[in-house]
């Protein structure tokens, strides 16, 4: 009975252990940046639960070459890059809670967690 159970238990954790979600290290709540094209002036967007230590390129429609006005409302430290694949140094550095200046050009950003 004893190694029934025993056995039971040790299954259960290994199958616990294969399961844990792989969103562990995402940071959680909202990044958002500003842009403009043409006419319209000063619009948003949003990365939701953005992924941590990967580089995320913002997505900028066509006549918009640059995102400003960031703003980090996620628990990770935003690190923002210049270019489109986090390649060059680092830009500027938004703590969760956080804005960066209005006048911060971002093309990409990586999360620390």
């Amino acid at each position: 009975m004893r190694l029934r159970t025993s056995v039971a238990a040790a299954f259960g954790a290994a199958v616990l252990a294969l399961t844990t979600p792989t969103s562990a290290y995402a940071a959680d709540g909202v990044f958002s940046y500003g842009f403009n094209t043409g006419n319209k002036l000063d619009q948003r967007a949003a990365v939701f639960n953005p992924p941590g230590k990967e580089c995320v390129t913002l997505k900028l429609p066509d006549g918009a070459d640059f995102a400003y006005a960031a703003r980090n409302r996620t628990n990770a430290t935003a690190v923002l890059f210049a270019d489109d694949d986090c390649s060059s140094d680092t830009f500027f550095v938004v703590p969760p809670g956080k804005a960066a200046p209005k006048r911060v050009l971002v093309r990409s950003v990586m999360f620390s967690r």
